[in-house]
């Protein structure tokens, strides 16, 4: 007997315990009523796309609608998310068919990019994403000596400020206080630097107060995997004004050893407010070690101990952080800083959105003013539209990705002059799993 066709359309309110149900079969998980309610809370059902074989769900999709941090600004992105198909029903098109609805949607919805987190390395690059933000976890020891005091160029020995000479812009009198503060009702407070950091770093999407309150500030317990509930310190200056937060927990130990404390999102755009928080859980005493979870590759913690080695990185469980898909080629690539100018023609392969796919020409004048459209001169490189994704934060060269087969160079010079535009400060860096 052949099979039935499959019908897919959005999730109704009545069929969401089913949609948790099919989670959970996918994940090896059993979801409390309160996660339940929290995801009612969080996904626009109108935003789903979901398979149903007859009257049986067999597979979800879902996509919220994020702002996402890029160089020099934001875009509109289709966080997608939710992606299961029930292991009965596997080979049988249902995922391509829920990805390609998901591009519809966010097109539609004028979201010139997509990213989601993988559960698995192998499924989404064929779908156009490339990984567009990496990670590390970076371990210290419990009792840690204390960041370094910033360097102060006026007391450099062979550096003799002239008497006039003001305070170096850089150097800091600022005294720096830590407060522990409850869960409940800090989200107007740490938002803001939240978003003063999605303005220093690339790949980071913006908070809803929804996801403020119902996941980043809400401590589970059967989410807490048998460690203790989460703690909130935040760190203002000398006037009072928050400069940096850390969420964080004690793991394990017993009689004769010490827990682990998990820094859960240390987040602090003031350099000297993030030494603060670190010195802070340094010193907090019977601790045998702090594990940093999902760090920027390019964190400048080593750098702020006399021991580089003092953090160690660990190897996470998979590196890869968020995977990048470009919708709407010429709007990213327009919206997006350059350094310098550019003139470059790129041949762009993209099976599944042909409007992405061919020549195009991307011209960045010195003022930063940029233009891409279609070009019809010969082209300086070629790549298809997930390589183009992972280069799109500047995380990853062009350089590398042709080391890897991923890219061609046409025009001898041009991986160079591409990786100078491309280049960013700081690397893209998503401390946001969705």
């Amino acid at each position: 007997m052949p099979p039935t066709p499959i019908d897919y359309r959005p999730l109704a309110p009545a069929e969401f315990d089913a949609f948790a149900d099919n989670l959970d079969l996918a994940f090896h998980e059993t979801s409390t009523a309160a996660k339940r309610d929290r995801w009612r809370a969080l996904l626009d059902l109108d935003r789903t796309v979901a398979a149903f074989d007859g009257p049986q769900l067999v597979g979800t999709s879902g996509a919220y609608a994020q702002r996402l941090s890029i160089p020099g600004g934001e875009l509109p992105c289709a966080g997608v998310t939710v992606v299961t198909v029930r292991p009965t029903h596997r080979r049988r098109g249902i995922l391509t068919r829920m990805m390609a609805e998901l591009i519809e949607q966010a097109q539609a919805a004028g979201e010139p990019l997509a990213s989601l987190w993988a559960a698995e390395g192998g499924i989404y690059e064929r779908f156009g994403y490339g990984v567009a933000s990496r990670r590390q976890r970076l371990s210290l020891p419990g009792g840690a000596a204390a960041p370094r005091p910033r360097f102060d160029a006026a007391s450099a020995p062979d550096r003799a400020a002239p008497a006039h000479a003001s305070a170096p812009a850089h150097a800091s009198t600022s005294a720096h206080t830590i407060e522990l503060l409850p869960l409940d009702g800090a989200a107007d407070l740490l938002d803001p630097l939240w978003e003063r950091l999605r303005a220093r770093r690339p790949g980071i999407p913006a908070r809803t107060r929804a996801w403020w309150t119902r996941r980043i500030l809400t401590d589970f317990e059967e989410e807490r995997h048998g460690a203790m509930p989460k703690r909130l310190a935040l760190v203002r200056d000398d006037a009072g004004a928050p400069q940096g937060y850390a969420i964080y927990r004690a793991r394990g130990g017993g009689p004769h050893t010490d827990p682990v404390l998990e820094a859960l999102e240390l987040i602090a755009p003031d350099p000297e407010a993030e030494a603060a928080l670190w010195g802070y859980l340094g010193s907090i005493d019977l601790v045998s070690r702090i594990d940093a979870f999902d760090r920027p590759l390019d964190d400048p913690l080593p750098y702020r101990y006399a021991d580089f080695r003092q953090p160690w990185p660990v190897e996470p469980a998979w590196p890869d952080a968020l995977w990048l898909r470009l919708l709407d080629l010429p709007v990213a690539l327009e919206a997006r800083a350059w350094h310098g100018s550019l003139d470059l023609t790129l041949e762009v392969a993209d099976a599944r959105l042909p409007l992405n796919a061919g020549r195009w020409r991307l011209q960045v004048s010195a003022d930063g003013t940029s233009r891409c459209a279609r070009g019809d001169g010969a082209a300086d490189l070629a790549l298809d539209v997930a390589a183009l994704g992972a280069a799109y934060l500047g995380g990853t060269t062009v350089t590398i990705l042709a080391d890897a087969g991923r890219v061609v160079e046409l025009t001898p010079g041009a991986l160079d002059r591409f990786d100078a535009a491309l280049r960013v400060p700081r690397l893209p860096w998503t401390p946001e799993f969705f």
